[in-house]
């Protein structure tokens, strides 16, 4: 399983770069009844960096209420 490295960019113009773990994917995939790699919507993108920034310990919040503070999210470039 690869993992996937998220760029997230706030509204207050901080950025933060997270991992995907292996919990994550399972979470994604038993929410969605989706496979990690068919990621195809923005909202894909925003729950799965959720996720790790949850298990983190990055923020307490529910998804939607952390969705508002989210300028941005992307796929970070493996090579950068």
């Amino acid at each position: 399983m690869n993992q996937i490295t998220l760029r997230i960019g706030f509204t207050d113009n901080t950025d933060l770069e997270v991992q995907s773990a292996a919990i994550d994917i399972v979470k994604f995939e038993t929410h969605f009844d989706l496979s990690v790699t068919e990621l195809s919507k923005q909202t894909h993108l925003l729950y799965l960096a959720w996720l790790a920034v949850s298990r983190l310990g990055k923020t307490g919040l529910e998804f939607e209420k952390w969705l508002e503070s989210v300028a941005n999210v992307e796929v970070a470039d493996p090579k950068e």
